[in-house]
């Protein structure tokens, strides 16, 4: 039985408006369940103010209480502006540093590392200004690990203060809780307005004011709120020196926030994000925002316009004297369902747009058709703040953030033109300012960038549209102005790459570079721990400082520790075409039906049946069931291939229960009309659904009309609003009743669910495909492929769907990428056979649509023409999983695993015990009868947010000819790891 792991969902909502860690653990069904085994033993949170700026390190200590292995997974939102600039993990009892590596690479290596039960540990950036950690193990009975984030953050102001605030609203009790607070270059004592208890107060320490406060079984009862008096002798400006007499400068300017009258808009159109995710933003204070809005603008004519997986128009208002009753009722009636999918947007014709929306648009990408200015207002803190400043910018609209900053003072956005920043003079002493783009002004404003040399004047300007109406001047002096152990470099990073990752496609390489040098976390680079400086050869990634000499002394002595990467699949495509070749030009004719051998009797046949079987495992060149993946196994495999043809050429005669024939390879330059015609013979595909045993199915039954199905299952989502499978029943239920409008709605939901998720876009993607929506599995598909890119899974599902679309040699380059690409060993293992499946797809493209294909740059030993009566396809959605797929043909003689060939020649292809898949079946000639189509789930090595695995069987007649026709089944598997192992059919043939 393969090992259990189960992932746990930490929600770290930490920061301005922070709250403790909440842990949650995925539930059989896909649900959460509260979680009582992985505990938060140990938290400690660590605050250094100065100037309006803090630097925060949290250090969290979890338990597993459970007696299984664990894999943790922490996702967290940060404010706008704010990146992880520091992660540390607990290796060996000591905490260790990572250092930043490109996304694709990190989870590729961690991935591979995991799989060798070696503690790697990773933290990325995911979709918006969401932040995720993967730590792996988290031992059973006990074990412990520690996770360290360290972020900067600009404090808010407050009149002529600076608050800090840290809800502290934990639920539970925490066996072992610090908070300390440093608050440095301040004369006036801080004053705290809400405190967690009485022990927690500033005391000075020279030029540092100090509190802390140590707790046992401790469940804090208040939050911390403290208010930082302006220092008035200090200019607000913050030095850091670096090297080539250059200094990094931060500067509050102290500017005023202005704004001054433009004329209200006569027509307003509001488009509202009524997706599954936007019930999630605070609606109250959405309101509180129009509220102020009409107090003046009180009589326009508002367009409401909702955005889910559609775009819709609503309602029509006139507000009269600042009255919007009627349209406040209206949007709180709004039903929140679908994915987002801002490819939906259309043009508008009011003057002005207000866009209410978390800006993640989860089912399509954007399609930014609006000319008219566009104010986007954000109410959430899973928020994409870089698409919501992108859509605001280039509409000359602008950007609220009503999250973190009132509602009142947001509105003037709307009301005002408000006074911007427009740059700074030209300075030879002074580069890389930043922001380097028009925004507007607020009551603490930063600017920051790099001096060249100890002194300058800088002339920044202000003024409302291109005009300058004002400016100020700073005085820069890197001998005065610099403070020590303070990281000014890693706000300027920061803000330089907020800027960048605005237009993130045009500056990836910027964001890379940026990343790569700071330590920041961003879009394309994540931060990386490994447990074994030989890992960190291994895969060539330069280690924290503790470890670099020891790098440094291995790499220059070229100890042989580099990654043996497998370089391509091509020789192993080339021996599996020929092994098809010969199998293909392969005639199996049944013979006498063979029957029960009567126990105690010595059959004559029984030495000719076991010749036959041994024959077949020559002729395949399979592996058995659950064999180790060594290389050792796929070297001598590649052997076996190659040997195929020669030996099948000795089988000329027979076999007990087979006539075997070769023919001559000079047929197969006869043409491919011919061949496929050959081959086609009539037959019928039926599929059969396989249906939920969820408990909630009950709620439905009754039920004929597709109103009736979508209002039940509205009213009672909420029992189920975070379990896919849940969404899932219900989408089929409405397909089946033949409405796809509200199918496709209820299933796009699955999107809004995550965030970067592969599990459940692979589950849409399947469905998507099932119901022919093939330009949302396109993009479902492209998605997958830049989260997976070391995958050939992520490949083939993306190149199939580009067949789909009818884009054949996007679809050919993709599924021939496959092959061309390297692999770590431990993914080439996983994913030992693939190279069977890739051979038929790619034929299968060019014997169908060669007319329109260019081949030039294919390699010749891979073309074949293999059309074949019945093809089988069996893919899954969860890696480290095994489904198995079965095919029982007229004869009852079941293709499977442990049986890979049969006596009318039907053929499976290798096994896969973990990863996708996939699995697949071919018979090139079928007998008359009935064939039966099954699935086993044998066992998955994780249960967590996706719910069970998704399969799905692609299934095919005449494949590769001009008569094919294809049937898609999905289904979440029904049974549980280790229940019976009957199978579930899923379809049959019949010819």
């Amino acid at each position: 039985m393969k090992n259990l792991y189960i992932a746990f969902l930490l929600v770290l909502p930490i920061l301005y408006w922070a709250q403790i860690p909440v842990i949650e653990t995925p539930d059989r069904k896909g649900g959460f369940d509260k979680n009582t085994q992985v505990v938060l033993q140990k938290l400690s949170i660590e605050t250094k103010i100065t100037g309006g700026i803090s630097t925060n390190i949290i250090t969290m200590v979890f338990r597993n209480k459970s007696s299984r292995l664990m894999e943790g997974r922490l996702t967290f939102p940060l404010p706008e502006g704010v990146n992880v600039s520091g992660y540390a993990l607990d290796i060996n009892g000591k905490l260790r540093n990572a250092v930043p590596v490109e996304k694709e690479k990190a989870k590729e290596v961690f991935e591979t590392i995991e799989k060798r039960k070696v503690d790697p540990g990773i933290l990325e950036k995911v979709e918006g200004n969401n932040f995720r950690t993967r730590i792996y193990p988290i031992n059973a009975n006990g074990g412990e690990r520690t996770v360290q984030i360290t972020y900067h953050y600009e404090l808010k102001k407050t009149g002529n203060d600076f608050q800090y605030f840290l809800p502290l609203n934990y639920p539970e009790t925490i066996p072992d809780f610090t908070i300390k607070t440093s608050i440095f270059q301040n004369a006036v004592s801080p004053q705290l307005e809400e405190k967690p208890d009485g022990s927690f107060n500033f005391t000075k320490n020279g030029n540092v004011w100090v509190a802390e406060t140590h707790k046992t079984n401790y469940r804090p009862s208040h939050n911390l709120k403290i208010n930082v008096p302006q220092n008035d002798s200090n200019p607000g400006i913050l030095m850091q020196k670096a090297s080539d007499r250059s200094s990094y400068f931060l500067a509050d300017l102290g500017a005023e926030a202005k704004e001054r009258a433009k004329n209200p808009a006569n027509r307003i159109a509001i488009v509202w994000d009524n997706s599954l995710s936007g019930s999630k933003r605070d609606h109250k204070k959405e309101f509180e925002l129009l509220n102020e809005y009409f107090k003046t603008n009180k009589s326009p004519v508002v367009n409401v316009y909702f955005i889910n997986n559609s775009f819709d128009e609503g309602k029509k208002f006139r507000i009269s004297r600042g009255d919007w009753t009627e349209l406040k009722t209206y949007l709180s009636q709004a039903t929140y369902d679908g994915g987002t999918d801002f490819g939906q947007l259309k043009p508008l014709r009011e003057d002005e747009i207000l866009f209410f929306t978390d800006g993640l648009s989860s089912f399509g990408e954007l399609n930014l058709v609006w000319k008219n200015p566009v104010y986007t207002v954000a109410a959430s803190n899973n928020a994409n703040f870089n698409q919501l400043k992108f859509i605001s910018s280039k509409t000359g609209g602008e950007f609220l953030n009503i999250n973190e900053n009132l509602p009142s003072k947001e509105v003037k956005k709307l009301l005002y033109e408000p006074l911007k920043f427009l740059g700074v003079e030209k300075d030879a002493a002074v580069s890389e300012v930043y922001p380097s783009l028009p925004q507007a002004v607020s009551d603490h404003f930063l600017l920051t960038g790099i001096l060249k040399g100890n002194q300058a004047t800088i002339k920044v300007l202000f003024g409302y549209g291109n005009e300058v109406t004002e400016s100020k001047i700073i005085h820069l002096n890197a001998d005065s102005q610099t403070i020590t152990d303070w990281e000014i470099s890693q706000f300027w990073a920061q803000k330089k790459l907020n800027e960048l990752e605005i237009f993130e496609k045009k500056n990836k390489a910027d964001i890379k570079n940026l990343s790569r040098q700071f330590g920041l976390v961003s879009n394309n680079m994540s931060l990386m721990v490994l447990e074994n400086i030989t890992d960190y050869v291994r895969y060539e990634i330069t280690p924290p400082a503790e470890l670099r000499q020891e790098y440094d002394r291995i790499v220059k002595n070229n100890q042989q520790f580099k990654d043996q990467r497998v370089s391509d699949l091509m020789q192993r495509a080339e021996s599996i075409t020929a092994n098809l070749k010969a199998w293909w030009n392969t005639d199996f004719e049944q013979r006498e039906k063979i029957y029960p051998k009567p126990s105690g009797r010595q059959s004559q046949t029984d030495t000719t049946e076991r010749e036959r079987r041994i024959e077949e495992v020559v002729m395949l060149g399979y592996s058995a069931k659950r064999a180790p993946n060594s290389i050792a196994t796929v070297s001598s495999s590649i052997v076996a291939e190659s040997a195929v043809a020669d030996r099948i050429s000795s089988l000329k005669g027979s076999v007990s229960g087979v006539n075997v024939s070769v023919r001559g390879m000079s047929s197969l330059g006869d043409k491919r009309k011919e061949i496929q015609e050959s081959v086609i013979s009539k037959g019928k595909i039926s599929t059969f659904d396989v249906k939920s045993d969820a408990e909630y199915m009950k709620l439905f039954e009754g039920y004929k009309k597709p109103a009736e199905i979508y209002q039940t299952y509205l009213n009672n989502r909420l029992d189920y609003q975070e379990t896919p499978q849940y969404y899932f029943d219900v989408a089929q239920l409405l397909f089946k009743m033949n409405d796809k409008k509200s199918g496709l709605k209820v299933l796009s939901s699955i999107a809004d669910l995550d965030i970067e998720n592969e599990e459940l876009y692979k589950l849409l993607g399947y469905r998507l495909k099932q119901e022919d929506i093939f330009d949302k599995e396109l993009w479902i598909s492209q998605k997958v492929l830049e989260w997976r890119p070391f995958d050939p899974q992520s490949y083939r599902d993306y190149a199939l769907a580009l067949e789909d679309n009818g884009r054949y040699q996007e679809a050919l380059d993709n599924l021939y990428k496959i092959l061309n690409q390297t692999y770590t060993r431990e993914m080439a293992a996983r994913d030992y056979g693939i190279e069977e499946t890739i051979i038929m797809e790619i034929n299968e493209l060019i014997s169908r649509h060669s007319d329109r294909l260019s081949v030039k740059n294919i390699n010749p030993k891979i073309i074949a023409d293999l059309p074949v009566n019945i093809r089988v396809v069996l893919n899954w959605n969860k890696d480290d999983t095994d489904i198995d797929l079965w095919v029982t043909d007229p004869n009852q003689e079941r293709c499977m695993y442990s049986h890979q060939s049969t006596q009318i020649g039907g053929r499976i292809s290798n096994d896969f015990t973990g990863g996708f898949g996939p699995e697949q079946f071919l018979l090139k000639k079928a007998v008359k009868g009935k064939y039966q189509i099954q699935t086993n789930f044998f066992g998955e090595r994780q249960i967590n947010i996706a719910g069970p695995t998704a399969i799905m069987a692609e299934v095919y007649i005449n494949y590769a000819t001009g008569k094919q026709e294809r049937k898609i089944v999905v289904f979440q598997n029904q049974k549980d790891p280790g229940g019976n192992r009957n199978g579930i059919l899923i379809g049959e043939f019949e010819f």
